[in-house]
Parts: C-alpha cells; structure tokens; sequence
C-alpha cells in the first residue's frame, strides 16, 4: 500500500536519511494481533508487505527518487519520497508493489507445494489476498493511485480526483454488502471491517 507525496528533488550526492515512523494505533493493533495471533498469520503476512512495499521502493529508485520515510498507521502504510516523478513514473511505482506481491506469492505456492510447507503456504495466500485488495481502484490503494495518474495525465486532476473518489465509494460499498451476506452466511467479518475501513479512508480529500 503507497501513499506518496513529491517533497523535494534528491541531492544527488548523498541520499537522503530514511525514517521509519509507526504510529501508537499501530502499534496498539500490531500488538493485540500479535498477542492473540494462534494461526502464524502476521508472520506469514509480515513477508508479504516488506516484498509489496520493496518493489514501490525498488521502482522509486529508478527513476531517481530516494524514499524518506515510511508511516505505519491505522491506514496502513504510507510512504514518502524526495524527488520529483511523472505521471508514467508514478504509476509504474505503484504497479512495482502488487507486482513484486504476486512474483513473491507464485514462488512461495510452488516452494510450499513442493516442501509441503504450510507456512509458505500461508504466505502464498495472504500475499495474494494483500496484492490484490491493493490493486482496487479507490484512494489510500495502488490501484487508486494507478487510475488517479491515468486520469489526471489522459483528462485533468480534477476530472481524475472526482472519478477516483466515486470509484472508491462504489468499491466500499460493495465489500461492506458483501461483508453482510459473509456474516448472514457465518462467513466471518473480514470482508465487512475491509469494506468499512476501506470507506473511511476515502474521506481523505486527496489522492496523493
């Protein structure tokens, strides 16, 4: 997930020193997972965002953007750089993170099938589900950010702010419907408080 925002251009001498922040929600809920957690599921899921936010990184740093920090909030993680990057740029750096996601979940599939590894197993799963929700066309995802440059570079930024705003409230309201009939069918409540955090986060007034 990829929240970034152009703060200055690099010195092209010395990269500029990178700052990871977590904030005290986060920590709180990293926390109570990690205490209750009895299946392996953050380490298992763990792998699979360092990988996601390694290709955002990877994709930065060449076109000659240095990452400065990254936030760990209740939103999820959100990353910024200095530097200055286009729009073609801009959406290649957010396709790197689903796509090093799913490169990172086809090995561990065949690595745990062949080793018979439920943990690699379990990797392969939640990289998957991950890379996938990222790539959902609304705000605070990849895939808002990949549709947002593509609208702003083929019609206008504000044109592209709106339509990403409607895309997200749409796509929110179809995991909360579909969070409903999960529960109505004693399916859990995953898909619902997805659905749910995913419609608050499109409050956000900007994109970037």
């Amino acid at each position: 997930m990829m929240n970034m925002g152009n703060l200055k251009q690099p010195d092209t001498r010395t990269a500029p020193q990178f700052r990871v922040n977590f904030s005290s929600g986060f920590i709180l809920l990293f926390a109570f997972i990690y205490f209750f957690d009895q299946s392996g599921f953050l380490s298992a899921l763990l792998p699979a965002v360092l990988v996601h936010e390694l290709g955002h990184v990877s994709a930065m740093r060449m076109f000659g953007a240095y990452p400065t920090k990254l936030n760990a909030t209740l939103s999820g993680f959100a990353l910024d750089y200095s530097g200055d990057l286009n729009e073609r740029q801009e959406i290649l750096t957010a396709i790197a993170g689903p796509a090093f996601g799913f490169v990172f979940s086809i090995l561990c599939a065949k690595t745990g099938t062949l080793r018979n590894n439920e943990y690699l197993l379990m990797c392969a799963g939640l990289g998957f589900i991950l890379n996938t929700f990222n790539l959902l066309p609304a705000k605070a995802l990849d895939g808002g950010r990949i549709l947002y440059f593509a609208l702003m570079s083929a019609i206008s930024a504000k044109f592209a702010q709106i339509a990403i705003h409607i895309s997200g409230l749409l796509i929110s309201g179809l995991l909360i419907a579909a969070g409903l009939y999960c529960i109505a069918k004693n399916y859990g409540f995953s898909l619902f408080l997805a659905g749910i955090w995913l419609f608050i986060l499109q409050q956000n007034k900007s994109c970037k």
